[in-house]
């Protein structure tokens, strides 16, 4: 089951409000941060500055998908193309996908730190 299935699945069965999950799961800057920090952002190493992908509110659950050759994530609403070299080579717990990025604002946009894709991609 590909993470956008997992999501729907997961929105069909939860009590929260499917608005809010869905807005967790489209790579909003912080969203969703806090009940992985600890576990699981904090310990990601970014693969070109063997520094920490995350700075307290950059990463997010999100929702990924394979384009021809290369993979693409859902960050701000928006799918943004994801370089080879920011793909971690883990599997995040909730076997979803996950993003580190600055807030896609100018001078930021398209900017990657870090990407989790979910263990079938």
């Amino acid at each position: 089951m590909n993470a956008l299935a997992r999501v729907v699945l997961w929105c069909v069965i939860c009590p929260f409000p499917v608005a809010a999950v869905a807005q967790e799961h489209q790579g909003r800057h912080g969203v969703g941060h806090e009940a992985w920090h600890e576990s699981f952002y904090s310990k990601l190493v970014r693969n070109d500055t063997r520094t920490s992908c995350c700075n307290l509110a950059d990463c997010s659950p999100t929702i990924a998908r394979s384009v021809g050759e290369h993979y693409e994530v859902l960050v701000e609403g928006e799918w943004t193309r994801v370089p080879a070299d920011k793909i971690q080579k883990v599997a995040a717990p909730d076997g979803g996908a996950h993003v580190c990025a600055p807030k896609q604002s100018p001078p930021h946009k398209g900017i990657l730190y870090c990407v989790v894709l979910p263990p079938e991609s």
